[in-house]
């Protein structure tokens, strides 16, 4: 049974390891610059407790959870390995969103990605955790006050800010296409972090 495993992580890490490399060459000209970390099922399984169902932070097309990894708070984006076919998700895609998300990493107030699993039928992603959750979780607050005027327009700029990124910083310009306030994540700092999600495109 372990060996059985262990062929069919290692066949997905070549199958999806090749994608990735693949689409950073093919997005990037091959002048990507920010290294992805790999991190193995193993490891994600316990940090995540085994994938518990308490520790989902969210549900969007992928399971987010909560999780532990080396010390610091992580959020793991982990797509079903049967998800229905109508949402488009195979490992292509899923190594198309790595890709572009590593990339897109160097920007501060992009949701910095940590690294990935390969071994899974359909990589998992890891993400630095953001503290104050997402802007639809403030906006819905039963504090009236936490969120003035003043910290709605820091957060307006900073979405604009990393989406002119998207937009010139690549050889491709790269279109997000799912600006939503489920998607715009706030770390202590009410920085924005823009989520990106498998809805980028490049022209």
């Amino acid at each position: 049974m372990w060996n059985y495993k262990k062929k069919r992580e290692d066949e997905n890490m070549l199958r999806n390891g090749g994608l990735l490399l693949e689409k950073r060459i093919s997005y990037f000209n091959s002048k990507y610059s920010n290294p992805i970390r790999t991190f193995s099922a193993e490891e994600l399984q316990k940090a995540t407790n085994d994938y518990n169902l308490n520790l989902i932070y969210g549900f969007v097309g992928s399971k987010w959870y909560k999780g532990c990894l080396e010390g610091r708070v992580i959020f793991v984006k982990k797509y079903d390995d049967y998800y229905p076919c109508s949402f488009d998700v195979d490992p292509e895609s899923v190594s198309n969103e790595i890709a572009v998300v590593a990339q897109v990493s160097g920007h501060k107030n992009a949701l910095k990605l940590l690294g990935c699993c390969l071994e899974t039928p359909k990589p998992t992603l890891v993400f630095e955790f953001p503290k104050n959750g997402n802007l639809d979780d403030q906006l819905r607050s039963s504090n009236p006050t936490c969120l003035p005027w003043r910290i709605r327009l820091k957060i307006a700029n900073e979405i604009a800010s990393v989406i002119t990124y998207l937009h010139t910083a690549f050889p491709r310009p790269i279109i997000h296409r799912d600006i939503h306030h489920i998607n715009i994540h706030l770390d202590s700092m009410i920085l924005c972090f823009v989520w990106h999600s498998l809805r980028v495109k490049h022209k």
